[in-house]
């Protein structure tokens, strides 16, 4: 049940903020405290920002009604996540990472990392 609970909260966060992403790239940055000075810029957030977190939030939902797809979800997932944690370490290394803000971010990450790397060895140990 704990399981569906987070692919639910998944699928809400990351396939909202893509959809705003894709849908109002300036708003969005602004939130996050970017600005977008070209075309070119407007389409990077649509693309990073806005298309990947959609399809994580719509393979979320998928895997919710479709376990078959759950541990494939959680693998990807984790991936990426790792990518973003390497990314927050670096700034943390440069000093950058200094707001609320990005330590929310941070906390979130985390937390969602650590409930996937649980789960994922909880459905190995069913498995044998």
């Amino acid at each position: 049940m704990i399981i569906r609970i987070f692919l639910l909260i998944t699928a809400v966060i990351y396939g909202g903020l893509g959809g705003w992403a894709l849908l109002d790239p300036v708003s969005f940055v602004s939130e996050v405290g970017l600005t977008i000075t070209s075309n070119l810029g407007s389409s990077e957030i649509r693309s990073v920002y806005g298309g990947i977190n959609l399809l994580i939030g719509l393979f979320a939902f998928a895997a919710l009604f479709q376990s078959k797809h759950e541990e494939l979800f959680m693998k990807i997932l984790i991936f990426i996540i790792l990518g973003i944690l390497l990314g927050r370490v670096v700034s943390l290394i440069f000093g950058e990472l200094n707001s609320a803000f990005l330590w929310g971010f941070t906390a979130f990450e985390l937390v969602w990392f650590i409930t996937l790397y649980i789960h994922l060895n909880q459905m190995k140990k069913k498995i044998f």
